[in-house]
């Protein structure tokens, strides 16, 4: 097992757990960390002036004060062993946990620029739209977590995108679904119309890399010192790459990972490794 589950900490403490969870990356800002508790705990959505949406009802936007990070020290010790194990053990595979985590992922993904992201805060049923994407180019992109999808619940899901659209006169120019795990017959491959546009479903899988040349425990580095990151924040190496990427100058770049640095081994000498090289081009 590459990643530590809560029950297997030996230190539960808060201090720990919260060392743990200052490592996640991209950080917390103030208004998504206000959202998130929210909506991890499924509070009714509030009558202010966030809560109002020009675009549609139930869904605000987040993520605008991208500058401010969050300060994480505040709370309780169960929200902090929820985020422990939604973002970090990764333990957790509820649709919430999905939700969040891929909200995470979207803000260092590569294949479109994101203007605005609005998140829908009061249907976190199975089948609901979690996220309307608007890109800078102007194309429109609706967001669906699932812990599982199978052909009854995504069949579902595609009545419900249809729904959406036609009752809040939007067509989405792209669709993802994000899930955990999947069946191997979801008709994914076939496309479905929303007015003119034809939409071939894009799916995301949640899944950790059994083969990842890191582990939960390692640190990753970027040219040499250039940049820093925990392995526990990344499934896969191309999440990783996808964040060096994003986050690193380009060019010519090295990928090391050091060995064990957040286990309790930390007495013995640690290895660093060069896990992968190649050349960014941004």
């Amino acid at each position: 097992m590459n990643f530590q589950y809560y029950e297997n900490l030996q230190d539960k403490s808060k201090k720990y757990l919260l060392y743990l969870n200052n490592q996640i990356v991209p950080k917390f800002s103030v208004n998504e960390l206000q959202i998130y508790l929210e909506d991890i705990s499924k509070k009714p959505l509030s009558k202010n002036k966030n809560s109002k949406s020009t675009f549609f009802d139930k869904f605000i936007e987040i993520g605008g004060d991208y500058e401010t990070v969050a300060d994480l020290s505040k709370l309780n010790d169960k929200d902090l062993k929820l985020m422990y194990q939604i973002f970090i053990s990764r333990e957790l595979n509820t649709k919430l946990a999905i939700k969040w985590r891929f909200y995470q992922f979207l803000k260092y993904y590569q294949d479109f620029i994101i203007e605005t992201i609005k998140i829908n805060r009061t249907g976190n049923n199975e089948n609901s739209i979690d996220f309307v994407i608007e890109t800078d180019a102007g194309k429109k992109i609706f967001l669906l977590c699932s812990e599982l999808i199978d052909s009854n619940n995504y069949n579902l899901a595609i009545a419900n995108i249809e729904e959406f659209a036609k009752k809040h006169k939007i067509v989405p120019d792209q669709v993802i679904l994000a899930t955990n795990k999947t069946y191997r017959d979801i008709p994914i491959e076939t496309s479905f119309k929303i007015n003119k546009n034809e939409i071939i479903p894009d799916l995301f899988i949640d899944w950790m890399d059994d083969d990842c040349p890191f582990t939960g425990y390692d640190l990753i580095i970027v040219n040499d010192n250039e940049l820093k990151i925990a392995g526990f924040n990344f499934a896969n190496i191309k999440n990783l790459l996808e964040y060096a990427f994003e986050y690193s100058n380009g060019g010519q770049i090295s990928i090391f990972k050091q060995e064990n640095f957040y286990s309790d081994n930390s007495d013995e000498e640690l290895e660093i490794e060069l896990i992968w090289k190649g050349i960014m081009v941004k």
